[in-house]
């Protein structure tokens, strides 16, 4: 790459089109790092801290890469022009504008999803993984076969580069079937689509229901809860949980986990498995929504309202606030009192009739279905009441305090 012309002048239509080409090929290059970054379970959990300012660059960086687009658009017509005999070369710019256009739109809803209805904002999500998945494995192979140790290799210096001046390829036993260029051409396809399947392939995996028949979940709690029959019920939860961790997934048996209410209350609350099983369950059909996009719809949670475990704790005056604490000892946030007396706040146990999985959050988990999952506190352990105001484990990170799903 030539960085000279980035700050030359008066460049003819060529040099400017190179230019506005290899600004954009930057700016993709910044973006599928940042994204990669954050779709990343390893950078999330060894870097929690930088996640929210890599989310804001990437966000910043997509902004920014509108621009070239916007130079390109006046000069699209004279470049097509210029490409009326090269029908491979405007497929390819099509296909390009396509990727681009279908990213930067679904891009735009998934960074304003609160001015969104949240089912518009799933549908984004998939659509902006697809583009990506997509367009980036083929971005990677158009960047390597133009570059020019590429090039090099296909063309050695002692042959033509001119095809006119080669000899007709005669395919018999002493002579291959494919040519170097062709051959070096496939094996680079073949392995960026081999490492792209082995990614998409993890991904595809959050679409899809796993059948396990562990029915304790990856947890080892003795009796497992059987759900009421008289209890709401529905027809499934539609679309599918992607499970994050910030830390390596703790696991509980009835030695190792117990839930306690305490603080600011009248009388500390202390349950086994076994006596947190005798408590009277409700259920209620919610929906579950992440900050991140993605959605689930239609779930049947039963357990126990948080509403009803505060009360019978019996909340002090001076308490303004509920603190949760997770199991994996690290992660906790906290409910406005006022947030905590909503009516579908609750602690849930089963999810569509069975345990609650280790990776889900279980055996116990808060369901916070008018706000944004990362209040959801997963593997709880602890509720206390307190006086001032806690800051979470995200919003200490960069997260909103204000967790408000906007349908509600």
């Amino acid at each position: 790459m030539n960085w000279s012309m980035f700050f030359k002048r008066d460049l003819k239509f060529r040099k400017r089109l190179v230019r506005l080409h290899h600004s954009n090929a930057i700016l993709f290059f910044l973006l599928s790092i940042t994204g990669l970054l954050l779709y990343s379970p390893f950078f999330r959990s060894t870097f929690p801290a930088t996640r929210v300012w890599m989310k804001d660059a990437h966000i910043w960086i997509g902004f920014i890469s509108v621009m070239p687009i916007l130079f390109y658009l006046p000069k699209m017509g004279k470049h097509l022009l210029t490409l009326r005999k090269w029908k491979n070369h405007r497929i390819n710019l099509y296909f390009i504008f396509v990727i681009l256009f279908t990213l930067i739109l679904s891009g735009l809803i998934l960074t304003f999803q609160r001015h969104f209805p949240p089912l518009l904002s799933s549908y984004s999500l998939i659509i902006h993984d697809i583009a990506t998945w997509i367009g980036l494995p083929y971005v990677i192979y158009h960047s390597v076969t133009r570059s020019l140790w590429y090039k090099r290799l296909l063309y050695p210096k002692e042959e033509s580069t001119n095809e006119q001046d080669q000899e007709p390829t005669i395919i018999d036993k002493s002579n291959p079937l494919l040519k170097r260029r062709t051959f070096l051409r496939r094996l680079s396809g073949g392995i960026i689509a081999l490492f792209t399947i082995l990614i998409v392939g993890n991904w595809l995996k959050t679409y899809f229901p796993v059948n396990k028949s562990d029915l304790s979940g990856g947890n080892k709690m003795v009796p497992l809860p059987e759900t009421d029959n008289k209890l709401l019920s529905s027809n499934g939860k539609q679309g599918e949980f992607r499970y994050y961790t910030i830390t390596e997934m703790p696991t509980f048996t009835n030695e190792n986990w117990s839930l306690t209410v305490d603080g600011l209350v009248d009388k500390k609350l202390d349950y086994n498995w076994e006596q947190f099983l005798q408590l009277e369950r409700s259920s209620q059909l919610s929906d579950f929504h992440c900050i991140t996009g993605w959605s689930v719809y239609n779930i049947t949670w039963e357990g126990i309202p948080l509403k009803k475990l505060l009360e019978k704790a019996g909340v002090n005056q001076q308490a303004k606030y509920v603190k949760f604490y997770s199991g994996d000892g690290v992660y906790t946030d906290t409910l406005s009192l006022s947030e905590a007396m909503m009516e579908d706040m609750m602690v849930a146990v089963l999810i569509d009739g069975k345990l609650i999985s280790q990776e889900n959050g279980g055996p116990v988990r808060l369901i916070t279905p008018r706000l944004y999952a990362y209040k959801s506190v997963k593997w709880l352990v602890r509720i206390e009441l307190i006086e001032q105001e806690h800051i979470g484990y995200w919003e200490k990170r960069g997260y909103p305090q204000n967790a408000w799903v906007r349908k509600y």
